[in-house]
């Protein structure tokens, strides 16, 4: 192979590299799930798009260890390929500088997507045996810490917040592990014990996420919590469960795999959670706004202060509460955070003081500014509950309300369904909809049928942006309700 073959198998190899960035942070958005990556690929086939996307992402690709040893995997296929393409072309094809050129910059390029999936199938098996020497040594850093209490949490929506509520509550008496953002993964997890436990912290508070039946199971199986709580069950990534039978029964995975002297809390909110709490066979408590639950909030006010309620136990004792967090979804997540403290050691003084202090946790309901314009950020990726139980602090509001939203995603089959519902709910708590994602948005639109506001389609959250700058006034009230993932803008 003469010197010009070797600067074009070089530069090509660079070439796919660079543009092998798309797909390998689709795959790391994807959670490295192989199905879900070449459903991916084939939604972009029926939608094509440029390779290089300006737009800035709203989750960028994290360079993990695992990140680079995938990068270095693609590297050596995509130099294997060129360096046969060479030798194949040294032998049979056109010399012409400008023809190998071409087959030795584009190919490799429009096969791109297939080489990331390739490195990621070599690699699968060395992926897996890296993740079970994490979790073993995980798992032994728990087993040497016998004192340290655990709390799991889970649900279809509000386990984050829940997760750093009940981390405020707690740490007014006791040391608390909280793992930062959205770090609910096995691989998350493990990563948190591994790098942050301390010898002086007292309890670990473990949120487990999960998209498909098995998830949590594979968690608890190193992690054994010793108390639970179950924030909701809702349509939530229908898509990889199936059914609402399947959210179900991958959120179980948690109640079964308690400790003997364990305890459940589970927030009243539906059929489905009243069904989970009846069929649990540990110590069990529910937190609501009904008498028969364990603790219950009522008297319930809202501002653009925050939230105020009555605190009230079992036995009728009661403690006057407020909060900077907005909405009944709020209060239902504080309710169970707030029964757990409670059955772990602290008295309702203790509980309320954390309340006050807890912070709006970024992108969920909360409010950015207020002046001239006041801004509602819910926008951390939506559900069908949350959509709801943040318009309806929004048509608490008596000035001008607008809501600015993409609609939801992962629902499946039943997502134009949700979405007509959206459509029903903006049309009794807005004045104005703005609706991002023509095509996505058409069932919000018939589910606005009889709106007397005003409705804006439009197809990018900058195009809504420069929207509102055209429409607001001050006293308005906007909310941002979802903002759909990298992998999944139109």
């Amino acid at each position: 192979m003469n010197i010009v073959k070797l600067v074009l198998v070089l530069s090509s190899t660079a070439l796919t590299l660079m543009a092998s960035r798309y797909y390998i942070h689709m795959l790391q958005l994807e959670g490295y799930f192989i199905t879900q990556y070449v459903h991916h690929l084939f939604a972009r086939i029926r939608k094509p798009k440029l390779f290089f996307n300006k737009q800035k992402a709203k989750k960028p690709l994290v360079y993990t260890a695992r990140i680079k040893r995938l990068f270095f995997a693609l590297f050596l296929i995509t130099l294997i390929y060129n360096f046969l393409l060479g030798y194949v072309f040294n032998e049979k094809i056109s010399e012409t500088l400008s023809f190998n050129a071409s087959v030795f910059c584009i190919i490799p390029i429009i096969l791109v997507s297939l080489f990331v999936l390739l490195a990621s199938l070599i690699m699968m098996p060395v992926e897996k045996l890296i993740a079970k020497w994490y979790v073993f040594d995980a798992k032994r850093i728990l087993q040497g810490r016998p004192d340290l209490k655990i709390v799991a949490i889970t649900g279809s929506y509000g386990k984050t917040s829940t997760k750093f509520i009940l981390s405020t509550i707690l740490s007014e008496k006791y040391a608390c592990l909280t793992p930062p953002s959205s770090y609910n993964t096995t691989m998350g997890v493990v990563r948190v014990i591994r790098e942050r436990l301390q010898p002086d912290d007292q309890v670990f508070i473990c949120e487990m996420g999960s998209r498909h039946i098995g998830d949590i199971k594979e968690i608890c199986d190193f992690v054994h919590p010793h108390n639970a709580i179950i924030t909701s069950i809702g349509p939530q990534h229908l898509d990889t469960f199936g059914s609402i039978e399947g959210v179900k029964k991958g959120k179980f995975e948690l109640i079964e795999a308690l400790q003997k002297t364990g305890i459940a809390v589970f927030a009243s909110s539906n059929e489905h959670i009243l069904e989970l709490y009846n069929k649990a066979q540990c110590e069990k408590y529910t937190a609501g706004f009904t008498p028969d639950d364990d603790l219950i909030a009522q008297n319930i006010s809202v501002g653009c202060f925050g939230s105020a309620f009555t605190l009230i136990d079992k036995q009728g004792n009661k403690q006057e509460c407020t909060t900077k967090l907005l909405g009944k979804h709020n209060i239902s997540n504080i309710l169970v955070a707030a029964l757990m403290a409670y059955k772990i050691g602290l008295t309702l003084e203790e509980i309320a003081r954390g309340i006050s202090k807890i912070q709006p946790v970024e992108h969920r309901l909360q409010i950015v500014s207020q002046k001239p314009v006041t801004i509602i950020d819910d926008a951390f990726n939506s559900s069908p509950n949350g959509a709801s139980a943040a318009l309806d602090v929004l048509g608490r509001f008596v000035s001008r309300r607008i809501i600015v939203t993409p609609g939801f995603v992962e629902l499946g089959k039943d997502q134009d369904k949700y979405h007509f519902q959206l459509g029903e709910k903006i049309k009794d708590n807005a004045d104005i909809a703005i609706l991002v994602g023509k095509k996505r948005t058409e069932k919000i639109v018939e589910g606005l049928n009889g709106f007397k506001g005003e409705i804006y389609q439009v197809s990018s959250l900058n195009e809504a942006t420069q929207v509102l700058q055209k429409i607001t006034i001050p006293g308005d009230v906007v909310l941002f309700e979802n903002d759909l993932p990298d992998n999944f803008n139109e």
